[in-house]
């Protein structure tokens, strides 16, 4: 097989994407790797993918069980606004204002995007470019910044070296472009014509081509050189999971309870429409004088009978005469929308147990109950955010080491730390740094504790601290900034310090020294 058949069977299989996999609920019933299975000895969930059609549908509520879906949206939204921006350090005061300043204001959007679909699909493709130099609007902050881009993994496929995973060799990415083959003419009307090709980049440490697939010919003059040495691509998983040799979904284990609580819902609203409106029960001893008596349009007094065609409207509202023995009582189902409520909040705490959300997530909280309880659900919740952030920080070094690549600097492993989620944990994070500060003060200088042992006790507080020798140079170094920043002490005409600016110390019993 030539390469280009290759490239051209390629394109066939990502312009109709897993085709071949058979879907059975959230995840894929056969693997990547073909139809071969695997041995004994690996997990039978190996290499299973996530079906990114049903997760997104979750999350836009677009299914067939949208009354049930509407769960999905807040649970990997909440988790993407708690965790926030990181702010990153390679001690180096340049690239540490480089790094955050296109984390904080030209990666934020792109990187809360990265959160969003990762956490959703389970794992997205991240791009790092950049800014086309042929672009009139791009500016040279854009261009010295770079820019990300989210890619779905349907439309990439990347290889990795074989001795070392780590390494990336080469991604293929396919794209649906618009050509235009006919530029049509204006004045005789004629209008243009277009067709959409889909054309598949391949990028390289040496190299980015283009292919045609459509046309099967390579674009030569798209072809462009890759001067970093390295394929700007990395997957961002979820919850990677050696057994399955992937990410995880947020909404795998919440799918069952979303699927019963949309039917619970169905049968609620299915139930109401049988007991909403009562039907009437009349027993009449006579039919004609009740007709002629309240229908008297729809009764013939020439025949004694009812008019051919007409009808009796009964709107519920009107006034009814009776008889002496005539009776009227309305028929009216039992409601079950009681029970339906409880088996609907029983379903809910399911959800929020299997997605580890806070209810008050959901604005179901109850005042005077145990659910009430903010704090109760919002600590485990927070545990939860700080894991997520552990989890993507490798993705942010990543994402730091190549912009330093593509910059020219040698690559460092940023330390990567995030803001505090909340205002009332700041405060009590600082209040208990005040006293454990207070008390290694007082140690300190008792001579029980070293000051590496003091460093060192205070360092998680203090995510930016350097190491121990280069923290005490620095703080050395400030110490004596602010000292030459002073003003000179006044000195009089002998040169000696005033008797009114020397310090006084106090003695034994109260005296002056």
């Amino acid at each position: 097989m030539t390469f280009r058949n290759f490239i051209s069977v390629v394109g066939e299989q990502f312009s109709a994407p897993f085709s071949w996999i058979s879907i059975s609920g959230i995840r894929s019933t056969f693997r990547l790797v073909g139809g071969r299975f695997w041995p004994k000895s690996h997990p039978a969930a190996e290499g299973t993918i996530v079906n990114y059609d049903m997760t997104r549908s979750l999350y836009r509520n677009s299914g067939d069980n949208a009354l049930g879906a509407g769960f999905a949206k807040p649970i990997v939204d909440l988790q993407v606004g708690f965790m926030g921006m990181p702010v990153v350090t390679v001690e180096d005061e340049n690239l540490d204002a480089f790094l955050n300043e296109c984390i904080q204001t030209y990666w934020a959007p792109e990187l809360q995007e990265m959160f969003r679909d990762s956490l959703r699909d389970s794992k997205v493709v991240v791009r790092l470019c950049r800014p086309d130099i042929l672009d009139p609007l791009m500016t040279l902050e854009e261009a010295q910044h770079y820019y990300i881009e989210c890619l779905p993994p349907e439309r990439v496929e990347l290889e990795y070296n074989m001795r070392n995973k780590k390494v990336l060799e080469r991604a293929i990415v396919i794209h649906r472009m618009t050509i235009v083959v006919s530029e049509g003419d204006v004045t005789t009307g004629v209008e243009p014509q277009t067709e959409e090709h889909d054309i598949i980049e391949i990028v390289t440490r040496d190299e980015y081509r283009f292919f045609d697939q459509n046309t099967n010919e390579w674009i030569t003059d798209m072809t462009t050189p890759n001067p970093w040495n390295f394929v700007p691509f990395f997957e961002a998983w979820n919850e990677w999971d050696s057994a399955l040799q992937g990410g995880q979904s947020e909404l795998e284990s919440v799918i069952p309870f979303i699927n019963a609580f949309h039917d619970v819902v169905v049968q609620g609203l299915q139930a109401h429409k049988y007991h909403s409106t009562p039907k009437v029960k009349l027993k009449l001893t006579d039919v004609a004088p009740f007709i002629k008596n309240n229908f008297p349009d729809a009764w013939d007094d020439t025949t004694g009978t009812i008019k051919n065609g007409s009808e009796v409207s009964w709107q519920g509202r009107e006034i009814i005469f009776l008889q002496a023995d005539d009776d009227m009582d309305f028929l009216e189902a039992i409601s079950v929308l009681g029970d339906t409520k409880n088996l609907a909040e029983f379903l809910i705490d399911c959800i929020c147990i299997a997605s580890q959300t806070p209810e008050w997530a959901f604005m179901r909280v109850d005042s005077g109950s145990a659910n009430s309880d903010r704090n109760a659900q919002t600590v485990p919740f927070l545990k939860k955010v700080d894991r997520k952030r552990r989890n993507y920080s490798k993705a942010i070094q990543q994402l730091c080491k190549m912009a330093l690549v593509m910059s020219g600097e040698i690559p460092f492993r940023p330390k990567v730390t995030w803001e505090i989620v909340r205002a009332d944990d700041q405060l009590i994070t600082a209040q208990a740094f005040q006293q454990i500060l207070m008390g290694l003060e007082v140690a300190n200088q008792a001579g029980e504790i070293s000051d590496k042992t003091y460093a060192e006790t205070i360092r998680p507080f203090l995510p930016m601290m350097e190491s121990g020798p280069a923290e005490m140079k620095q703080a050395a170094a400030d110490l004596k900034k602010r000292l030459a920043a002073l003003p000179p002490a006044p000195q009089s005409q002998n040169g000696n310090v005033p008797s009114s600016s020397v310090p006084i110390k106090a003695g034994p019993q109260g005296t002056n020294e």
